[in-house]
């Protein structure tokens, strides 16, 4: 168990070494207003995480949910390539004068929920003739055999594949945060406006949370694949 936990916390350290680094780049970049810029930064960054946590967690929890029963979930994993976030908030935003904020939410989301049915789908018929078929020997059937083992195993596998999922949604928030009338001002309008202003060293900080902060949800993610993965628990 210590072993595992281990892992667990080495697994972040490349994150916050890569984030270390991105704080020299903005440092030499902004010269003596380094501070002030990874402050205004940072100060930003929970906007942009309320809209990429939630969109994340919904997109995969259900794209898995539904990769797993197949049918719609199919088809929505087909057409994950058809629909980046960005695109989606840009027609959202273009179609309806005021966009709420839910539209916004669900340009995120789509995306996400496309790739884990993609993968949820595609953990299920690789364990088929092994773990579910063996639960199914035992007597597992039914809702419990989707909820202990088969669900938990699209999880799984959608939380292997996280870290695209993290840098698409991140980059769609850009667009979310500067299309959409919402009232988040978070890093990606940040950066959207430094870069307006010829404003070099805050547009690097910016870019570089945003970095940051997809690093750090993809980290989490790998920390999650291996947690939630019901084969773990039964070695």
């Amino acid at each position: 168990m210590l072993r595992l936990v281990l892992r667990r916390v080495l697994a972040v350290v490349p994150a916050l070494l890569g984030l270390a680094l991105a704080a020299a780049v903005v440092a030499a970049l902004a010269g003596p207003g380094w501070a002030e810029a990874l402050g205004t930064t940072l100060a930003a960054l929970p906007a942009t995480l309320a809209l990429v946590l939630p969109a994340l967690a919904l997109g995969t929890g259900l794209g898995a949910l539904l990769g797993v029963l197949g049918g719609a979930g199919t088809v929505l994993g087909g057409m994950g390539p058809a629909m980046p976030g960005f695109l989606l908030a840009a027609v959202f935003a273009a179609t309806l004068a005021k966009a709420p904020v839910l539209l916004g939410l669900a340009a995120l989301a789509l995306p996400a929920a496309a790739q884990a049915a993609t993968l949820a789908g595609r953990a299920r018929a690789g364990a088929e003739d092994t773990v579910l078929l063996a639960a199914r020997g035992r007597g597992v059937d039914g809702s419990a055999l989707l909820w202990r083992l088969t669900l938990p195993l699209g999880l799984s596998a959608a939380m292997g594949g996280l870290r695209s999922a993290v840098a698409g949604t991140v980059t769609a928030a850009v667009a979310v945060e500067n299309l959409f009338g919402t009232g988040f001002s978070g890093a990606g309008r940040l950066f959207v406006e430094a870069a307006q202003a010829g404003d070099a060293g805050m547009a690097v900080a910016a870019l570089a949370g945003l970095c940051g902060l997809a690093v750090l949800l993809g980290a989490l993610g790998g920390a999650l694949h291996g947690w939630i993965d019901p084969r773990a628990r039964m070695a």
